[in-house]
């Protein structure tokens, strides 16, 4: 899969479990913005293929996923 392939399967999943997304494109990257109720979510997907992830809320933290990872840690936050 390649990284723009990447960025269209995480939007389709955010989609399918019906959880609203901004995408915009930030430094080399492109950036999905996903907020629930107890975060906020920066995903950026980069030309090399790794994604990193910033999340704000209760643990702050900045590190990399893989696509399924933070597909479902996201979906599973705003969608109990």
């Amino acid at each position: 899969m390649n990284e723009l392939e990447k960025v269209r399967e995480f939007v389709a999943r955010l989609k399918d479990a019906k959880i609203h997304y901004t995408l915009q494109s930030v430094r080399e990257a492109l950036m999905v913005t996903v907020v629930s109720p107890s975060a906020y979510y920066e995903v950026e997907f980069f030309g090399d293929g790794h994604i990193e992830v910033q999340t704000w809320g209760p643990a702050h933290s900045v590190q990399r996923f893989s696509l399924d990872e933070v597909s479902g840690t996201i979906i599973r936050a705003v969608n109990g």
